[in-house]
């Protein structure tokens, strides 16, 4: 039997480097970063890379990882173009840079970033699509569409993006990560400092990812104030989400939000930083404690002992 479990061991481990080898060009961030070694928090994002003054300067920056773009339907200055998609954020409708030029540049300036781009309307991201799949061989690194596809707290008042519509769709682009999340209504504009994320919205998202059969990757953009409020349904969620490709957390805030730094800090070392994105303002970033976290969580452990035992019972009753 010793010799059957060595050969179980030896095999998986020849596994592992034929995943390894595979991995490489992948455009999955823990892999096209390898400087972050596999902690997600570290990743460095530009908000609101709009209009092609800072989308010049953001491409030029050797920290910036990620660019956060707005996309939505208006029309572009100093030129004829119409109701098309632009980078822009309502109620702006007016842009210099349509999406069709943003993802130009991005692909003959960009080798080390990847890009997210947040739909606006389910109309703005139809609209989309085309100039998505003409460039879909271009887009060799990581690529997040971003859409707040079901209403969330605190009774949050705008209107969501179609979430059958916009996940149906989005099958198209089996390569590209989901990043699915709910409006919210909260921070200095509202003054809401308390809520957070219940039991029952956690159950919406888990049903309509469940009925529209989604198995891309999956982030789930949530915002700061409101996830450090209850640490247990943000668990519930990412245990709920076990059977998606590679599921995580993008953790946002929006500035003047009021956050608790210490329960913030304490539910990414609980989740684990290779599961959460950190996309915060910098005076928010330096205020979170996450010496010691984990760069493998809960629900990363559970899956890939998992895993793990199933592969060598596997092998070991082949050998047997």
């Amino acid at each position: 039997m010793s010799n059957r479990i060595g050969c179980a061991i030896t095999n998986l481990l020849l596994l592992t480097v034929i995943q390894t080898v595979t991995c490489k060009g992948s455009t999955d961030p823990k892999t096209f970063f390898p400087a972050i070694d596999g902690n997600l928090t570290r990743i460095v994002w530009a908000h609101a890379v709009n209009n092609q003054s800072k989308l010049n300067e953001t491409l030029k920056n050797g920290d910036i990882m990620m660019l956060e773009a707005d996309v939505s339907l208006g029309n572009v200055t100093g030129t004829n173009s119409i109701g098309v998609p632009i980078m822009a954020h309502p109620p702006a409708n007016t842009s210099d840079l349509s999406l069709q030029d943003f993802l130009k540049m991005v692909v003959e300036s960009n080798t080390t970033k990847g890009i997210k781009l947040d739909f606006k309307s389910v109309e703005a991201f139809e609209a989309s699509i085309p100039i998505l799949e003409k460039k879909k061989n271009d887009l060799s690194f990581p690529v997040f569409i971003n859409a707040d596809i079901l209403p969330g707290p605190v009774n949050a008042t705008t209107t969501a993006v179609d979430a059958k519509s916009f996940l149906s769709k989005a099958k198209a682009f089996p390569n590209y990560t989901l990043s699915v999340g709910w409006t919210t209504r909260y921070g200095g504009e509202t003054n809401i400092t308390k809520g957070g994320y219940t039991q029952e919205q956690i159950e919406s998202m888990m049903n309509v990812l469940k009925e529209e059969n989604v198995t891309q990757p999956i982030t789930y953009p949530v915002r700061a104030g409101l996830v450090a409020n209850d640490i247990d349904a943000i668990e519930l969620l990412m245990k709920q989400s076990h059977s998606q490709n590679n599921a995580t957390l993008t953790i946002w805030s929006s500035d003047g939000d009021l956050v608790n730094a210490e329960r913030l800090s304490a539910l990414i070392k609980r989740i684990g930083t290779d599961k959460v994105y950190v996309d915060v303002p910098d005076d928010l970033k330096k205020r979170l404690d996450l010496s010691g976290a984990s760069s493998v969580g809960i629900a990363s452990t559970t899956i890939a002992v998992s895993l793990l035992i199933g592969t060598l019972l596997s092998t070991i009753t082949t050998t047997v």
